[in-house]
């Protein structure tokens, strides 16, 4: 009869593979124990075990579920301790990492635009409205404003010097770029190339739901010359 290894702590649990951690079972017991643990912590890794080893869940399915659930962050709320992440760092360092000396698998193509559209394209009118109808539901961006979720960002940005700290824009006439003050190009001076601004000429209008700009008398039908507020 053929044995499985099971973690009584499993790995992703913080479990490790001292044979303390480790007991030999049929692959009955051994779905039998995912289950019982699912049962008691809920982590979804032990459910996918558990039916995986039960023959319920095909391998399709079991790579979308843990696409799925690794995507949603950290259901279980486990924490890797400082030595796991230091042996994991050191598992993934030079000649160790999987994509070493190769090149990257999407050189030379092209990524997508905003929305999933290819890059270069517009979205057609229809699409447009379709859109504009979502982000402008009640609550759309009521995420933006949760007091959590802007402490959480304050907090994690205290004392952090920022990217463009001691940085200013220079320019050779031709190029322009972002450089330390004391590390710019020869030749290079101080601001950014004059251009031309699309938005020149370009008025506010809306349509009662969603604000667009349009130069005059170029405004779709419905739209009307000014803004909406979108603050309750």
């Amino acid at each position: 009869m053929k044995m499985h290894k099971h973690h009584i702590v499993p790995k992703h649990a913080g479990g490790d593979d001292s044979p303390r951690n480790l007991i030999e079972l049929t692959i009955d017991e051994h779905a039998l124990a995912h289950k019982k643990l699912f049962e008691e912590y809920g982590r979804w890794q032990d459910r996918v075990a558990w039916l995986s080893l039960m023959g319920i869940m095909q391998n399709e399915e079991r790579i979308y579920e843990i696409i799925s659930n690794s995507n949603k962050g950290n259901p279980s709320n486990w924490k890797m301790s400082k030595a796991q992440k230091e042996k994991l760092s050191e598992s993934r360092m030079g000649e160790k990492t999987p994509m070493y000396g190769k090149p990257a698998h999407n050189r030379g193509i092209k990524r997508p635009g905003i929305g999933g559209r290819k890059k270069g394209t517009l979205w057609s009118e229809e699409e447009r409205k379709k859109q504009e109808s979502i982000r402008s539901k009640d609550g759309y961006y009521d995420y933006l404003q949760n007091p959590e979720r802007c402490k959480k960002i304050s907090e994690s940005s205290k004392g952090r010097k920022g990217a463009s700290t001691g940085k200013k824009w220079y320019n050779n006439g031709v190029d322009e770029g972002y450089f330390d003050v004391n590390e710019q190009p020869t030749n290079w001076t101080l601001g950014r190339i004059k251009r031309a601004s699309s938005k020149i000429g370009m008025l506010w209008f809306n349509n009662g739901i969603s604000n667009r700009q349009f130069r005059e008398n170029k405004q779709p039908e419905g739209y009307i010359r000014g803004r909406i507020s979108k603050k309750q």
